[in-house]
């Protein structure tokens, strides 16, 4: 498993040699740094347990309770936050990709469109009874456990299964529930300031640029910015649109129109930049991640699944 401070830059494949589209963890941690902020290309369901301070959401800040769930769809910008390196930090976190998500709705329920539109009014995350944390933590630790005998289909459909017990649980909660409030502790200077860059990141922006558009100086924006999302302002703004490229990158337009939409005025820079935060040149991720796939079941039985890339909140 790749941790954010091991590797704050690039990409790596969580379910590596096995594509199964799903991933469970818990974990424990004694000492813990706070990620960079980041997104990636399938849904993360996340359970903080106790430890955190603060997970910022985009330009939104929400303090930790015991218990408190967040649901990411994919290219959400979150991450954690804190002043102070975190203790005794314990959490548990299922990651799905959007193919599995929307077969384990079993045509019932569009899973991808549920979450989505709550996440598009601003509501990532929700409060779980102590007796369904506990449940989301059990099967969290039932599907880690299973990770290596899942290859076969009837442990699948099990863990499948268990997968639907989970999201169950979210759509109650979800649709029972009033949002969590952002909290007022949050920089209301940074909230500003990434709330100016999340719309703007794809015209010319720099530091000293953004410094007098909010009335500071550029030493004191960066170290604050830094201090909240544990990215610099220029990481911030390149990794934001690297995360676009991703996304357009289902549409019919060449690499080089995809660069200029995101704001790259050349496509050497572009290259440079998406080799270094996702690990392979633009032209292999496009064909990996969405070339055709075969209709109907694959021989081996397994369901068709995109490899999950990523890390950890």
């Amino acid at each position: 498993m790749l941790h954010p401070s091991d590797a704050p830059t690039t990409f790596s494949s969580l379910s590596q040699g096995r594509i199964l589209g799903y991933e469970a963890h818990y974990e424990f941690s004694e000492r813990l740094d706070s990620p960079q902020y980041h997104c990636h290309d399938y849904y993360e369901f996340y359970l903080h347990l106790r430890g955190g301070q603060y997970m910022g959401v985009d330009d939104r800040l929400f303090q930790l309770k015991p218990n408190q769930v967040f649901i990411f769809p994919p290219f959400y910008m979150h991450g954690l936050s804190s002043a102070w390196e975190l203790h005794d930090y314990e959490r548990a976190y299922i990651c799905l990709s959007g193919e599995v998500l929307s077969v384990l709705g079993c045509g019932q329920l569009d899973l991808d469109r549920f979450f989505r539109s709550h996440a598009a009014e601003g509501r990532y995350t929700f409060q779980l009874s102590a007796s369904q944390a506990a449940d989301f933590v059990r099967i969290t630790r039932q599907l880690q456990e299973q990770a290596g005998e899942a290859a076969d289909a009837p442990a699948r459909f099990q863990n499948y299964s268990l997968l639907i017990g989970i999201l169950s649980i979210l759509c109650r909660t979800v649709s029972a529930s009033d949002p969590e409030r952002s909290g007022d502790a949050a920089n209301s200077f940074i909230r500003k300031v990434l709330a100016y860059i999340n719309v703007h990141y794809t015209e010319e922006l720099s530091v000293p640029a953004l410094a007098r558009h909010f009335n500071v100086s550029p030493s004191y924006l960066s170290h604050e910015f830094s201090r909240f999302t544990n990215r610099s302002p220029y990481d911030y703004i390149l990794y934001r649109r690297i995360m676009l490229s991703r996304q357009l990158m289902t549409e019919n337009e060449t690499l080089s129109a995809i660069a200029f939409r995101c704001g790259f005025n050349d496509y050497s820079n572009f290259l440079r930049s998406f080799m270094k935060i996702v690990g392979v040149s633009p032209s292999r991720y496009r064909k990996e991640q969405f070339r055709p796939r075969a209709s109907g079941p694959e021989k081996s039985g397994s369901a068709p699944a995109k490899r999950i890339n990523g890390k950890e909140s």
